[in-house]
């Protein structure tokens, strides 16, 4: 019992976090100390260029349903004119020009099929806008992740291979002095020295390995490359949201699989995105088939004023006015003249209005060599295409989800036959060097011993990294996201 209980302190010593081979960083939340998960996330998701260019495109989206919304917004505006004009006879003869001050102008005109489709069109765009939102998102959310726990075991690695070199390192002590009194053979003392030198370069890939990892995570949370880095938490087995909502599926192994895939096909972004992508495909390919299918509907109107800028009667004029008075044949008619003249050319501003309401109908369009036939048909065919992307994308996703699942549970049982195996392995380890020391084994046992605790503590942090990774792309393929960013 004693001995179980040594050998799972050993272990824990092993999994301590990687805080303790870092000191603090600079910066914000994290920066201020170790980094959780959280923090990772958070800043990672917050300073990734992609995410931050989807959501702009998000945005483009959103004003691009506004545009056409706007198709309803008549055309308004104020028209000034002068119009200056000379004539020798006739009733235009009497005018010099005319001002027109048009104060509203207004003009609407809209095919209803047009307007009607853009606007499914422009709304399932924005859908698929704020998907790829997600999207990336979860590709952050998954990289980051995997980047989190791949510095965390780079850094027990560090810590198993520099406790591995001690223990190397104090074995060739021994050697050598045996050696050196004749008490171990030569070959002892080579292997000795030989495996000493091999830990040390092991140790320093994994120093390597380690740096390498730092500076990736850095990078994706978009800090600087050589700033240091400190996590706080550790690489533990526990079960968590994400392998709980798997367990919490009844039934046989494919039932559950069902289960799980059937979120996906549900939830997952990509799959929202060419779902919307074909429906867009459809509206625009009937907007353009509207141009043939429906007429367009205007309405013109105007409210002004106008003022005719008349000639004055020359003296000449006049007089033969009064001359036509004289003759009471021709008096009536000049009074009508001058009637007329007032009437239809009247002095001062004059307020004037005018709507009218009518519809149009491209008869022409009806033929099939007209333009928006073609481009109908080539929406059409693109909507057909993208049926036959969603069709392969729903295939591989079950594929995914499937391989995400058995991922997971293979993660779970490896750890859970590490943990006893490691037990063993130090057990083994110790047992080994007190024979060696009591002259029962030679020293080829005792290393053997040290490398298959290496071997076994190295596949158990491996099964613990993957058990971490295969929650993340098991989340990401059923388009869940078990990491709440706020």
């Amino acid at each position: 019992m004693k001995r179980s209980r040594a050998a799972c302190r050993a272990v824990t010593a092993i999994l301590l976090a990687v805080s303790a081979l870092s000191s603090p960083g600079s910066g914000a939340t994290g920066d201020t100390g170790a980094f959780t998960l959280q923090d990772a996330l958070t800043r990672s998701i917050k300073n990734n260029n992609q995410l931050l260019g989807a959501i702009e495109k998000s945005r483009e989206s959103g004003y691009k349903v506004r545009e056409v919304w706007g198709m309803l917004w008549p055309d308004l505006s104020t028209d000034v004119s002068i119009t200056r004009m000379g004539a020798e006879s006739g009733y235009a003869a009497r005018l010099e020009g005319q001002y027109d001050i048009k104060i509203v102008n207004g003009t609407l005109a809209i095919n209803p099929g047009v307007f009607y489709n853009s606007l499914n069109a422009a709304r399932k765009g924005y859908i698929v806008a704020e998907n790829d939102v997600r999207r990336v998102k979860a590709e952050t959310t998954v990289q980051c992740i995997k980047l989190y726990y791949q510095t965390l075991m780079a850094g027990e690695l560090v810590k198993l291979y520099t406790e591995s070199v001690k223990l190397l390192e104090e074995n060739m002590r021994v050697v050598t002095t045996g050696y050196q009194k004749g008490v171990l053979s030569k070959l002892d003392y080579l292997r000795a020295k030989v495996a000493h030198a091999n830990e040390r370069t092991k140790m320093i890939n994994a120093q390597n390995d380690y740096r390498s990892a730092q500076a990736a995570l850095n990078i994706h949370m978009g800090r600087d490359i050589h700033e240091t880095l400190t996590l706080q938490e550790t690489l533990e087995y526990h079960r968590d949201r994400a392998t709980a909502a798997v367990e919490n599926f009844t039934g046989d192994t494919a039932r559950k699989e069902r289960a799980l895939i059937a979120i996906a096909l549900k939830n997952r972004p990509e799959l929202i995105q060419l779902k919307m992508k074909r429906d867009i495909e459809k509206d625009s390919a009937m907007a353009a088939a509207s141009i043939y299918f429906w007429p367009s509907f205007f309405v013109t109107g105007n409210v002004g004023y106008s003022m005719n800028d008349t000639k004055e009667q020359s003296k000449s004029s006049e007089l033969s006015n009064i001359a036509m008075l004289l003759n009471p044949s021709t008096a009536s008619m000049g009074l009508m003249s001058s009637s007329m003249s007032s009437t239809l050319a009247p002095s001062g501003w004059n307020r004037s209005w005018s709507v009218t309401v009518g519809a149009t109908y491209r008869w022409g369009a009806l033929s099939p060599i007209e333009s928006s036939h073609a481009k109908s048909k080539q929406l059409k065919s693109q909507s057909k295409q993208t049926e036959q992307q969603l069709e392969a994308f729903v295939k591989s996703v079950k594929l995914e989800v499937e391989r995400g699942y058995l991922k997971l549970k293979s993660a779970e049982i490896s750890i859970g036959a590490q943990q006893g195996n490691i037990e063993a392995a130090q057990e083994s380890l110790r047992v080994a060097r007190l024979q060696f020391r009591g002259g029962i084994i030679d020293n080829t046992k005792l290393l053997e011993a040290n490398v298959q605790l290496i071997t076994a503590t190295t596949l158990y942090l491996q099964s613990l990294n993957d058990l971490q990774v295969a929650k993340a792309d098991l989340n990401r393929a059923m388009g869940e996201d078990y990491y709440v960013i706020q």
